[in-house]
C-alpha cells in the first residue's frame, strides 16, 4: 500500500556544483507559466524495452507509518547510493539533461544539466500521447465520451464526414491502441496536420483493430475528437481535470494552423511534474482523496491490449511483457524523454534529453535507467 499519495517534499540528493545552477531547495514548486520553444515531435521505433529488469530482489517493505512506505534509515541509504551520479551522468550520459527518481512518493534524486534547473519547461515529445491517453479516461469517466467503443467520426466536429463503411470507422479504443488502420503517413503539409475532415479520411491499410501501426496522425484526430467531446481544448481540459489536481501549474501545449492541441507531441512539463504523472499512474489514477482517473481505466491503461504477435502496448502507453502482476509501464518521447513506473519497487523515473537523432540513437536515457538508477534501487551502493 502506497502511504503518501504526492511527490513528499524531502530533501533529494542533488548536485550543487557545476552540473546544476538549480537552487539547493526541496520546497514548494513555484507557480509560474513560461514560454518554451517546441519541436516536432517524432516516431521511435522501440523494441521490448525492460523486459529482464523484474529481478526478484528483495525490497524493504512498505510501512504506512513512514512517509513512501520504508523506514527513515532505508531512505537514507537510497539517497546516499545516489551522491555519486551526477558526475555518471555528466561523464557516460552527457545527452540526458534532466532525471527525478521518486521511490514510495518521495524524490530520491534529481539532477539538471548546467544552464537548467528543475523548473525549466521541457519538451516531452511523444510523452504527450500518454497524456492525451489520461484526458481520454477522463472524458470517458465525465461520460462526455459513451465508451472507448465509441467510433471517432461521432466525436468531430460538426460538418466533418467520413465516407467510410460502418466495419471501417476506427474507435476511441482503436487510435489509443495505435490500431486505427491508417496507411502510415508520409510528409503531411502543415495544415493538414490538424485539419480533422483531412485525418478522417487517410487511406486505410487494415481493418481498424488488426494491426498495430504508430500513427502521429491518429493522435491527432484523439486529440481533436477529445476537444469536440469536451467543448474545451486538450490544454484547456488537461490543466483544469488533470494538471490542477496534480499541482502542475506550468506548461506549454502546441497548436497545429487549425487551433487544434496535437496530439503526436507538443507539451512541456518541468521534470517533477512528468515524474508525477508516473505516480499519478502508479497509484492507479488516484492523487491524495481524489479518483482524478478512475482506477479501472488507469489500470487498463497501463496493461497490454495488443495480441502477442504484436509489439506490448496499453493505451497510448508502453508495456514491458513479464508475469509480474503489475507490469513495468512507460511514457517516452523522441531523443530520451521517459516516463517509466516500475511498480513491484514503487519507483517512478522521469527523464528529458536532447531531442536529436544522434541522442536518440545513442539511448543514454534508458540505458542510466535500466543499468544505473534500477540497480541502485535494486541494491544500494555508491554509483560509480
Amino acid at each position: 500500500m502506497i502511504a503518501v499519495l504526492r511527490l513528499a517534499l524531502v530533501a533529494p540528493v542533488r548536485a550543487t556544483s557545476a552540473l546544476t545552477r538549480d537552487r539547493a531547495t526541496a520546497g514548494t514548486l513555484l507557480p509560474m507559466i513560461r514560454k518554451s520553444r517546441i519541436s516536432r515531435s517524432r516516431a521511435i521505433p522501440v523494441p521490448l524495452l525492460l523486459a529482464a529488469l523484474l529481478l526478484g530482489a528483495q525490497v524493504a517493505a512498505a510501512s504506512d507509518s513512514t512517509p513512501g512506505g520504508s523506514a527513515n534509515s532505508d531512505f537514507e541509504i537510497q539517497q546516499s547510493a545516489f551522491t555519486g551520479l551526477p558526475q555518471t551522468i555528466v561523464e557516460t550520459c552527457p545527452d540526458v539533461e534532466s532525471v527525478v527518481v521518486v521511490r514510495g512518493g518521495q524524490v530520491l534524486f534529481e539532477y539538471y544539466k548546467s544552464g537548467t534547473s528543475q523548473d525549466t519547461l521541457r519538451n516531452t515529445e511523444s510523452v504527450t500521447k500518454s497524456i492525451l491517453s489520461l484526458l481520454v479516461g477522463i472524458a470517458v469517466d465525465q461520460g462526455v465520451i459513451s465508451s472507448l467503443d465509441q467510433p471517432v467520426a461521432a466525436l468531430l466536429p460538426a460538418g466533418t464526414t467520413t465516407a467510410r463503411e460502418l466495419d471501417r470507422q476506427p474507435t476511441i479504443r482503436h487510435l489509443l491502441t495505435m490500431t486505427g488502420g491508417y496507411v502510415a503517413p508520409g510528409r503531411v503539409s502543415g495544415a493538414n496536420s490538424d485539419n480533422a475532415k483531412y485525418l478522417a479520411n487517410r487511406p486505410m491499410k487494415a481493418q481498424p483493430g488488426v494491426e498495430f501501426l504508430y500513427d502521429n496522425l491518429a493522435a491527432n484526430l484523439l486529440a481533436i475528437a477529445v476537444e469536440n467531446a469536451t467543448v474545451r481544448g486538450a490544454a484547456d481540459f488537461a490543466q483544469q481535470d488533470l494538471f490542477a489536481p496534480l499541482g502542475i501549474d506550468a506548461f506549454t501545449w502546441q497548436k497545429g494552423p487549425n487551433g487544434h492541441n496535437y496530439g503526436f507531441g507538443g507539451v512541456s512539463l518541468r521534470t517533477r511534474d512528468m515524474a508525477k504523472l508516473g505516480q499519478l499512474m502508479l497509484q492507479e489514477g488516484r492523487w491524495n482523496d481524489r479518483q482524478v482517473v478512475s482506477k479501472a481505466y488507469a489500470s487498463e491503461a497501463v496493461r497490454r491490449q495488443t495480441p502477442d504477435s504484436q509489439p506490448p502496448y496499453g493505451y497510448l502507453w508502453r508495456v514491458t511483457p513479464s508475469a509480474s502482476a503489475r507490469q513495468t509501464f512507460f511514457a517516452n518521447g523522441f531523443g530520451g524523454q521517459y516516463i517509466w513506473v516500475h511498480p513491484p519497487l514503487d519507483l517512478v523515473v522521469a527523464t528529458t534529453a536532447a531531442a536529436t537523432e544522434a541522442s536518440n540513437a545513442r539511448r543514454h536515457a534508458i540505458k542510466l535507467i535500466r543499468e544505473t538508477i534500477f540497480p541502485l534501487v535494486v541494491n544500494p551502493r555508491p554509483a560509480k
